[in-house]
């Protein structure tokens, strides 16, 4: 794979990773309402808004909800849609709505099935194009319905989907929900890991990121502090 690094147009994010992240499947691993889906949210805007191709594959909520939480930061994924740089993937609604009916395309029916869900992604992929970004949120949701070995497959799979489309994937993964071991496992076979956590400082609770193994050289960029504003994350200087 020609390898290439993505900018996530993060303020404060490119610079400290030497200007992006290369190509492959990172997670972003932190407890909830750390701001993994913010984070995600903001890349997959983001890049969509400079050109380059997103799917955006939901478990959690349906992608009129997802649309709504974005634009409370100011970003319309509808136009972005109209012009053919955003889809969703929606594995929400008809497996949670009853009765069960999507208006999107690419719809899943069952969570159990990772090989059908595998293929609506790639179905996906083919309508945008390659060399994007691929947002899957989230891990801990389909290992509650899948299980962990076929959400493992599905991991797997998806590692391939990506790397045969030199994009740049995140998979949210929440801690605190799985044993680690199951985490362990999902370590090894992800090209880097972004981990978010909250820390007490002074009294005051903060958040703060980190991200390993960036690339052939398995680079550790060690805790960074963020705040979540309304525009969006931001990275301390």
């Amino acid at each position: 794979m020609n390898s290439r690094k993505h900018r996530t147009e993060i303020s404060g994010f490119d610079s400290w990773t030497g200007n992006g992240i290369p190509s492959g499947n990172y997670l972003v691993l932190g407890p909830p309402k750390v701001g993994k889906k913010v984070f995600v949210d903001q890349v997959a805007y983001l890049s969509a808004s400079t050109n380059k191709p997103v799917v955006y594959i939901t478990l959690d909520g349906s992608p009129d909800g997802i649309k709504v939480r974005m634009m409370e930061f100011g970003w319309d994924v509808e136009a972005l849609e109209k012009r053919n740089l955003f889809q969703f993937v929606d594995g929400f609604t008809l497996w949670y709505t009853h009765p069960p009916t999507s208006s999107n395309e690419f719809a899943v029916e069952s969570l159990t099935n990772v090989s059908k869900l595998l293929s609506v992604i790639v179905a996906a992929l083919d309508k945008v194009g390659v060399g994007g970004i691929i947002v899957f949120s989230s891990l801990s949701t389909l290992m509650e319905h899948a299980g962990f070995q076929r959400s493992y497959s599905f991991m797997t799979g998806l590692k391939a989907i990506i790397e045969e489309r030199n994009s740049l994937g995140f998979t949210v993964l929440t801690s605190g929900m799985h044993s680690e071991g199951e985490i362990n496992a999902f370590k090894h076979i992800v090209d880097g890991i972004i981990e978010m956590q909250y820390k007490h400082t002074g009294g005051e609770m903060k958040r703060r990121v980190r991200v390993i193994g960036i690339g052939a050289r398995l680079d550790y960029l060690d805790w960074k502090e963020f705040t979540i504003t309304t525009s969006g994350i931001r990275l301390s200087i």
